[in-house]
């Protein structure tokens, strides 16, 4: 999908407190520093705005981090959020990385290397090369296609779209200052995400629904409208169909 540029927002970013350290005990500081960094797993810190999110950074050693974030790690915490809420993510596929294209959206690429396991790559826009918050928000919402990938060249549904922008800017939200993130460029996410919106606004166990319809049907894009009014008897059948049609907009 194509993202436009957001507008122009500072972002700070916090920095762990430094501990201060009477003169006396600095060796004993520095051997503690020393073996928790060596005993303890990696420990993460934001990156910065204008941050290459390809490159990972040694934290100093006074901070309560081991690295800065990329986007490597940022797949693995969104996967991760992912799994929690929907359920395993398919196993069908090899996630070989992150790139990024000259393509107008991100998307899913599906590379053949012949008679190997199917595999899969990430490619994010140029645009979002050196822009925090889209490249958290493209990623976040290809990682969700992720969870139930679909055949090369097939469509994915208007439900399926509007929920991997629903929980992407949830993920933008959760990881930034950006508090009310508008990443959209073309009506259509934006509509689809409107619909999955109004629709969690109105479920509180909306989460749980959607492990339950991933479940039954092996995904979100394989959905009628019946199996869809099911899961949520209070939606409207016109709003059904909306949801259950195909994402004609979209690349993967």
């Amino acid at each position: 999908m194509t993202l436009m540029h957001p507008p122009t927002t500072s972002r700070h970013v916090t920095r762990p407190a430094r501990h201060h350290v009477a003169p006396g005990g600095l060796m004993l500081h520095a051997v503690l520093v020393l073996t928790l960094t060596l005993l303890l797993p990696a420990r993460l810190n934001a990156a910065g705005p204008g941050d290459d999110l390809m490159l990972a950074r040694d934290c100093p050693r006074t901070e309560s981090c081991t690295q800065t974030w990329t986007l490597t790690s940022r797949l693995g915490q969104v996967l991760e959020d992912y799994e929690q809420r929907l359920g395993p993510a398919s196993r069908a596929y090899r996630i070989l990385g992150i790139e990024f294209t000259t393509g107008p959206r991100p998307r899913l690429w599906y590379p053949n290397f012949g008679s190997g396991p199917k595999s899969i790559i990430i490619q994010l826009t140029q645009r979002a090369r050196s822009h925090h918050e889209l490249a958290l928000f493209q990623l976040a919402h290809e990682a969700f296609h992720l969870l139930s990938p679909l055949k090369p060249g097939a469509r994915t549904s208007v439900l399926e779209e509007g929920l991997a922008s629903y929980f992407a800017t949830r993920f933008v939200k959760a990881n930034t200052n950006v508090k009310t993130p508008n990443l959209f460029s073309e009506p259509a996410y934006r509509t689809a995400f409107d619909h999955v919106a109004a629709l969690a606004a109105r479920h509180p166990d909306f989460t749980a629904r959607l492990r339950r319809i991933r479940d039954l049907n092996n995904g979100f894009s394989t959905l009628n409208p019946d199996k869809l009014r099911a899961a949520f008897p209070n939606i409207k059948a016109r709003e059904a169909a909306t949801l259950a049609a195909p994402f004609e907009n979209a690349t993967n």
